[in-house]
């Protein structure tokens, strides 16, 4: 199995390993399922029989991965119904499983996902030979995932990039159109951040971005994104969010920001008829009104001491 990931986009080389491990160790579905927050949800599949599709969500603490990765039982049950730990698992009873071998996906320590095959009859003990295939074939998928993360995430705030950005929105447009769901964007817009690194220089400049960062992504949703849009600029990715949790949502952040000492200007908008690259327009373009208001007004009256204080902090 040979997989070049100078070229090769990472969905494609999950379906590689899918489709090959499918081929060799049978079973009804075989998928690769990235965690994101509280939820496993499924980036890639192979085989038939199951309810199982791209996009599916499940709840990780109800899942057999979650439990595997906790060392709670063995990486390959022939039985599950033999394993206590899996065969209490909500998602075992839900999908009729009869047989589960898979492995987590660990990068820099962190367990992000797990690679799996699936089947609703048990399986012969064989199957537990299979395994060191499964664990390898992980760890390759591990690479490559960290390998993607270096590439999407950004080095000072350790936030998703522009890049990363721009395949989520495309990635969550689809959805939305799919399931029908609500979304919303929200964008942030750093105040005065020239006059900190004029004033103060580039290190405290770096600094103010990294806390301006860390104030967002700790005011959002744990399935939200959160990237450093370009400059002194962040984006945050809310899907299934209605008017009222994304009302609730730029509240969070805007008090977070503030008590972190970071002065910005902040817009939300809602996933309308025009997708969520409307979406994105439309919050930039309030973040800017904001600020030209803002701008207006200090014309008008003097910076305050006190926000003098806050430029110098």
């Amino acid at each position: 199995m040979r997989i070049d990931t100078d070229h090769r986009h990472l969905d494609e080389a999950s379906q590689d390993i899918l489709s090959t491990l499918a081929e060799q160790v049978g079973l009804d579905v075989w998928m690769v399922s990235r965690r994101e927050g509280d939820e496993l949800r499924v980036v890639a599949t192979a085989g038939t029989g199951l309810e199982i599709e791209r996009g599916l969500a499940i709840p990780w603490a109800d899942s057999v991965c979650a439990r595997v990765a906790t060392g709670e039982g063995p990486g390959a049950a022939p039985d599950l119904a033999t394993v206590p730990a899996y065969a209490s698992a909500p998602v075992v009873g839900a999908l009729g499983l009869g047989a589960y071998i898979g492995a987590p996906l660990v990068v820099e320590g962190e367990t992000v996902g797990s690679l799996c095959g699936l089947s609703r009859t048990s399986q012969p003990s064989e199957l537990v030979d299979r395994l060191p295939l499964v664990e390898l074939c992980a760890r390759l998928l591990g690479r490559l995932w960290a390998s993607e993360r270096a590439a999407t995430t950004d080095r000072l705030t350790g936030l998703a990039n522009r890049r990363a950005w721009d395949e989520a929105l495309e990635r969550e447009e689809r959805r939305c159109r799919r399931f029908d769901l609500a979304a919303a964007v929200l964008a942030v817009d750093l105040d005065r951040f020239k006059a900190v690194n004029d004033r103060h220089g580039h290190a405290a400049g770096d600094e103010h971005l990294r806390r301006a960062g860390t104030a967002i992504a700790e005011a959002v949703r744990a399935h939200d994104l959160v990237a450093r849009w370009g400059g002194d600029e962040f984006c945050v990715l809310a899907v299934e969010c209605d008017e009222l949790t994304a009302e609730r949502l730029g509240h969070r952040v805007r008090r977070r920001l503030a008590t972190a000492g970071v002065p910005a200007s902040a817009a939300i908008a809602m996933r309308r008829g025009g997708g969520l690259e409307c979406a994105l327009e439309s919050a930039l373009a309030g973040v800017q009104g904001k600020k030209r208001l803002g701008a207006r007004a200090e014309s008008a009256h003097p910076t305050s001491p006190g926000a003098q204080a806050a430029e110098q902090r």
